[in-house]
């Protein structure tokens, strides 16, 4: 069984911890290792060899050279294709200029000759389904010139599902912006979230290593790690089979799941969101302050919707969001979205 990894943050961090314990997973998964990384929000790197990780001396190198907002890995058990850097993931194409990243788990390589799924812009260099399905999806959105997130999110999930219905279709997808991950296969991928305020350790699965959350993570700090088996003794969550997650900055922005899309809030974010969205102009940090709720709650519930790109504020060299003259709005770019997932 191949595995999958995932980051996304919202500053550029190293991988050295989380992905040491995911290097550990090509003692079985033996057959290629790969990891794409974005240089800013349109390019990738990306690294890969046909080979173990725990047999590679440049894996050894990438745990501590990725410095990256977003990343994505694969260690691989080949089932299509032979053992070859071009079978390797992930793959990496280029989509309205930014380069796409792709990793798949599972197997639907029953697409692959038939005539529904007959590619014309994009081909594979390999013999995978996984590249293969990934050149679909790419072949797919390029129909549309509609790159808004809404629009994005549910094509993308019918595609998902489309293919999906063909075998096990498990897979993590970046344009450098976004993260998305889908499966459809129960209690074969999940999601982990690192949120300030940072405390207590987390230790390895496959490693007899820990750390102190803490001292790794600086204190605005957000980080979303998914992958196929949980990597630490931390909480993680299982996702939902047929459902497509879509993190931002180290959060999870939005799901879509059959076919309804869904900003992830809790019941605070809400109501804030609300009220800023409905005012007329911007609102100050002490109007939204409530009978019952401390300063600090209320601070850190705007901070993470800030992080989550739907809050702007107007004081952009201040990190502290319980600013006295700090006042809040919703992002322009979202207001589309923010207006239809509010009131469903």
């Amino acid at each position: 069984m191949c595995e999958l990894f995932a980051l996304s943050s919202n500053r550029s961090v190293k991988i050295n911890f989380s992905w040491r314990g995911f290097k550990k997973r090509g003692v079985i998964n033996r057959d290629g290792w790969g990891i794409a990384w974005y240089l800013n929000n349109r390019f990738a790197g990306l690294t890969k060899e046909p080979k173990p990780t725990v047999e590679s001396s440049i894996a050894r190198l990438m745990s501590e050279g990725v410095i990256s907002r977003i990343v994505i890995s694969h260690v691989r058990w080949a089932s299509q294709g032979d053992i070859s850097c071009v079978n390797t993931h992930p793959f990496v194409r280029r989509l309205w200029e930014r380069d796409w990243v792709f990793a798949h788990n599972g197997d639907v390589s029953r697409i692959m000759g038939n005539s529904s799924y007959k590619l014309e812009l994009y081909h594979p260099i390999g013999q995978t389904d996984s590249e293969y399905a990934f050149c679909y999806i790419l072949e797919r959105l390029s129909d549309s010139m509609n790159k808004k997130l809404d629009n994005l999110v549910y094509r993308l999930w019918i595609l998902l599902e489309e293919i999906g219905r063909y075998g096990k279709f498990n897979i993590l997808l970046s344009q450098g912006e976004y993260l998305f991950a889908y499966m459809n296969r129960e209690e074969t991928l999940y999601y982990l979230l690192r949120h300030p305020p940072h405390h207590g350790s987390a230790e390895l699965i496959d490693e007899d290593y820990n750390v102190k959350i803490g001292e790794m993570k600086s204190h605005y700090e957000y980080a979303a790690i998914v992958a196929t088996v949980p990597l630490t003794k931390e909480e993680w969550n299982p996702m939902k089979p047929g459902s497509l997650y879509v993190f931002n900055n180290g959060d999870l922005l939005l799901t879509v799941e059959r076919g309804e899309i869904k900003l992830v809030l809790n019941k605070l974010e809400y109501d804030i969101l609300k009220t800023i969205h409905k005012a007329s102009h911007s609102v100050k940090f002490e109007d939204l302050k409530k009978v019952g709720l401390t300063r600090e709650e209320l601070r850190e519930a705007l901070q993470k919707l800030i992080n989550k790109q739907l809050l702007l504020h107007n004081l952009n060299n201040s990190k502290e969001s319980n600013h006295a003259r700090m006042k809040y709005y919703t992002n322009p770019n979202f207001r589309t979205l923010i207006d239809k997932l509010l009131y469903l």
